[in-house]
């Protein structure tokens, strides 16, 4: 099957050029052009990529043969995901589920454990966070040009 762990400092940048190759293929063609350029601001911002490579934002990855094929990536208190994304030719194979799994089971080790996980889910992806048990918390939203669904998995 695939190797699924935290990554570690140095595989941050393939794991972020990974997020914007899939965001450019699938996220991209429905946005505004300063929703794409808000996306790319902020996945080549190096106060992000610093925070990333320390740990603090920590980032789950796929590994198929040692190439990283999908990541879900998470603010520091690990409350929020973020940059939840699959290579085109590995969607819809269980992935994205396999890592979500992966980082639930690393999170509930966290002591207090964690009730909820959000996450801003774009138009793309909200099929997917319907799937696994995330639950909408308002109408789809728009910020800078990115188009997303607050979204809700309770814990437990």
């Amino acid at each position: 099957m695939y190797d699924i762990r935290r990554i570690t400092s140095s595989e941050v940048k393939e794991a972020l050029a990974l997020a914007l190759e899939v965001f450019m293929q699938f996220e991209a063609p429905d946005y505004k052009p300063e929703g794409i350029e808000a996306f790319r601001h902020i996945i080549k911002n190096e106060a992000f990529i610093s925070k990333c490579e320390q740990g603090v934002y920590p980032i789950y990855a796929a590994f198929d043969k040692g190439k990283i094929i999908g990541i879900i990536g998470m603010r520091s208190n690990r409350t929020h995901m973020n940059l939840v994304f699959t290579k085109k030719e590995y969607q819809r194979q269980g992935v994205a589920t396999l890592l979500f799994e992966y980082m639930l089971s690393d999170i509930l080790k966290d002591r207090p454990t964690p009730r909820e996980i959000t996450v801003n889910a774009s138009p793309y992806g909200k099929p997917f966070y319907l799937h696994i048990g995330f639950k909408p918390q308002s109408d789809e939203q728009e910020a800078d040009g990115i188009r997303f669904t607050p979204m809700k998995y309770i814990i437990g």
